[in-house]
């Protein structure tokens, strides 16, 4: 494959597995707490402490992969391999986890524990090797924007798959008799058959065309020196500060919309799946805006002045108060402008800083790099679940009750609007002292090509 053009098949291809991805992702970020607090009626403070416990294992576990995949190819290939092998399992646990069982708290602790581990490492080992294979399919920034807005839109369908539809199917399969613990079961079993379906066409459609090679690459490297070399490049820690304040917004938002929908404004089922159809829509809409706007503006300009207006929104709304369905409705889709520019541009942004590496340590690191960026949200969204359960908690949230105290619903609301809002501004802020920009970075890539023809002429002397 050419470096600098990948065809639209390809990019379709790629994107494929994005579907999958964000349906497994979103039910992690959005619904796992939910469920094991409503659902599974596990106390706050206990469902915390289960992501909080899985979520450092996983951690840690990404630092490891990052490194096999770069290093330890398996049946000739560093990416797709690892992608095919952790697909069925993926599935498994995803259905394993919303799953309720009949046991001591002590026994559903661990296996709630256990089993959301197991998801979060079999999604790392498809991950992983995903996004670096995303890095090695071209070199030219404004091509990894394309790239990356087609995993966008890809992104989009996984939120109607994961997020959108769970409440009315749910719901109608109580109706009909079902408990709300198999009616779970049944549909997280349909998104797991769909997500992995989505992710075996993106390991078919590129079979044969990943890159086997790497250059400057030792095999006996000390995996902390690898990702210490990567976080002494100032791009890549503020790269990681963004990410990493950016996603805990991200888990405030998301996983406190489900309370805030179900207590401050009690609305029906068919209602929350329109208010989560709202945010899903916006983002497939704004996904060809932004790579069309791309195309002329840096987008580290784009996603700067995209998070000024989501964190000035969030903080508008705490003053003026949510207190309907469609005021809701607004919400969503200034929460959704930051949050769609954040996940289209993060990637290419993350893509580019390999150039960098290659640059100044003469070594290749699509997996480390990618990895890295990945345990950054891992422990924001393990901090963040614990910091949202400790919220709920001080502002005396109770899942026995159907209707919460006014001090709860203050609590709730605060965790929707000014938290997620100062830390937007916040990104904005560092996105601006961001120091690489696209025309900076292709002064790079110019430089690299040069001295890989230079020595390409030495050896041939």
């Amino acid at each position: 494959m050419k470096e600098s053009n990948c065809s639209i098949k390809y990019k379709i291809g790629y994107g494929s597995a994005s579907l999958g991805d964000t349906a497994v992702y979103n039910l992690l970020i959005i619904y796992s707490l939910f469920f094991m607090t409503d659902v599974v009626k596990l106390d706050p403070l206990l469902a915390g402490n289960v992501t909080f416990i899985s979520t450092i294992c996983n951690a840690a576990f990404t630092g490891i992969m990052g490194y096999i995949s770069d290093t330890h190819p398996i049946n000739g290939g560093r990416r797709l391999p690892y992608m095919r092998l952790s697909t069925l399992p993926m599935a498994i646990c995803l259905i394993m986890f919303f799953t309720v069982i009949d046991a001591s708290k002590t026994v559903m602790i661990l296996y709630y524990t256990f089993t959301m581990t197991l998801l979060m490492i079999a999604h790392t080992c498809y991950m992983i090797p995903y996004d670096a294979l995303g890095a090695e399919l071209s070199v030219n920034s404004g091509e990894r924007n394309s790239i990356r807005s087609y995993a966008r839109l890809f992104q989009g369908f996984g939120n109607l798959i994961g997020v959108v539809f769970i409440f009315p199917i749910t719901a109608a399969m109580q109706n009909q008799g079902l408990s709300t613990g198999h009616s779970w079961q049944i549909t997280i079993a349909g998104i797991a058959v769909i997500g992995a379906l989505s992710q075996f066409a993106t390991c078919l459609i590129l079979s044969g065309k990943e890159r086997i090679g790497n250059v400057r690459y030792d095999k006996r490297s000390n995996i902390f020196k690898e990702y210490i070399e990567t976080l002494k490049l100032k791009p890549m820690l503020l790269l990681l500060t963004i990410s990493l304040i950016i996603s805990i917004a991200n888990v405030f938002g998301n996983s406190g919309i489900a309370y805030f929908m179900k207590y401050n404004l009690g609305i029906a089922e068919n209602s929350k799946a329109l208010i989560l159809g709202i945010m899903t829509v916006t983002g497939i809409v704004l996904t060809p805006i932004f790579a069309k706007i791309s195309r002329k503006y840096d987008k580290k300009i784009i996603m700067m002045l995209a998070f000024t207006a989501t964190g000035a929104a969030l903080i508008f709304f705490w003053f003026a108060g949510i207190a309907s369905l469609m005021i809701l409705c607004f919400y969503m889709i200034a929460f959704t402008i930051g949050m769609s520019a954040y996940w289209q541009f993060i990637y290419s942004m993350f893509y580019d800083i390999n150039e960098v590496d290659e640059f100044k340590n003469s070594k290749r690191r699509e997996a480390v790099i990618t990895s890295a960026s990945k345990i950054v949200l891992r422990l924001s969204n393990a901090f963040a679940a614990q910091m949202l359960a400790i919220v709920l908690m001080l502002f005396d949230y109770n899942q026995t009750l159907r209707i919460q105290s006014e001090k709860t619903l203050i609590g709730i609301e605060c965790s929707l609007t000014v938290i997620p809002g100062i830390l937007f501004l916040t990104g904005a802020l560092l996105v601006k002292l961001y120091p690489l920009s696209e025309k900076k970075h292709a002064r790079i890539v110019k430089v690299l090509q040069r001295r890989k023809i230079n020595e390409s002429y030495v050896h041939k002397r």
